[in-house]
């Protein structure tokens, strides 16, 4: 399968790098203030991405209130504020970090070329992706890093730096950003779907007053509704920014790789097996990208081939990237090693 990805840019000029420093120093008068230990950047992200979705969210809506904090989750959860009926969405502090790293990665592992009208062309036939992998393994050692940096430090960002080619970073923002606006497209579904707390979990956060938190949690039924919700925000997002249905669903199927490889990765440097236990507070990664995909194919007819097609790709890279990837982590609990304290 080739796929031309519209509007992919070669590059930034400066006067576009300028404009993106100079925003991120001058926030809209409509964000909340960043608190004294958020990090600026998260910060200026998550709010960005909030007033990206909201855009797509007829009003009235009151945004919820965001942060970041270490949660051990490759996600963004809901907390319960003690002694109110208010709730804090919470992305994992690193979580954006690793999607850029991770992102790229995945890039790297697509072979391309320029096709007639000077677009982009990326090859997901696997034959193509297996012979580019083979001749070229800087996407796997690239995908290695940032896995056992989160893993073993807790930390993406302690993973060698690089700088990927235009056309590899082009289609990794992209990928980045689609997976992005999907996981707080997902929060804001149980919020626009009117969804009440089924009940609470303790949560364990890191750097906490209290090292015991309540999440809230929903019936899995409200999580496949707050995906479907999520789904519309961020494609709707991505499709405002020119982009086709495809190629604005392809970060979807990235999260939920990147969030089975991540608890792939952990249950084998653990236990051994890379076997993920059920989640007592979100459906199987699978069933959620299953229904997804259903959707798409009763809902959305005329563009389920490709948008399906293009995100079983992405998937089976993945897949093909933890496969060169899992005897390591083996490897690693065999001389017992164990993963940052994030996890447990």
């Amino acid at each position: 399968m080739r796929y031309v990805a519209k509007g992919v840019l070669p590059g930034a000029t400066e006067d576009q790098l300028k404009t993106l420093i100079d925003a991120s120093n001058h926030t809209p008068e409509h964000w909340p203030p960043r608190g004294p230990h958020a990090d600026m950047g998260g910060h200026w992200l998550i709010h960005k991405l909030a007033d990206t979705l909201e855009r797509h969210i007829q009003p009235p809506f009151v945004r919820p209130t965001l942060g970041t904090l270490a949660t051990g989750e490759i996600n963004a959860i809901t907390l319960l504020v003690p002694g109110s009926d208010a709730h804090l969405v919470v992305f994992e502090d690193q979580l954006l970090n690793f999607a850029n790293l991770f992102s790229k990665a995945v890039a790297l592992a697509l072979p391309f070329r320029s096709a007639e009208d000077g677009m982009l062309q990326f090859s997901f036939d696997m034959d193509e992706v297996r012979r580019h992998i083979a001749e070229s393994p800087e996407a796997v050692q690239r995908f290695r890093e940032v896995v056992f940096a989160y893993l073993l430090d807790g930390e993406p960002g302690r993973a060698p730096q690089y700088f990927a080619s235009a056309e590899v970073g082009g289609l990794a923002s992209i990928l980045r950003d689609g997976l992005e606006l999907f996981v707080l497209g997902h929060e804001y579904g149980h919020v626009l779907g009117g969804h009440l707390a089924d009940g609470s979990a303790p949560r364990r956060l890191l750097g906490t007053a209290s090292p015991d938190v309540a999440e809230a949690t929903w019936s899995w039924e409200n999580e496949h509704i707050a995906d479907l919700i999520g789904w519309h925000l961020a494609v709707s997002a991505m499709t405002e920014q020119g982009y086709d249905v495809a190629l604005s669903h392809a970060g979807v199927e990235l999260f939920f790789s990147a969030y089975e490889v991540l608890n792939r990765a952990l249950a084998l440097l653990i236990r051994g097996v890379d076997t993920v236990g059920t989640s007592t507070t979100h459906p199987p990664a699978g069933d959620r990208r299953q229904l997804l995909r259903i959707n798409l194919q009763q809902n959305a007819a005329e563009h389920a081939e490709s948008t399906i097609g293009l995100g079983s790709g992405i998937q089976e890279i993945v897949d093909t990237l933890w496969n060169s990837t899992a005897p390591l982590v083996l490897e690693m609990h065999r001389r017992g090693e164990r993963p940052d304290i994030r996890w447990l």
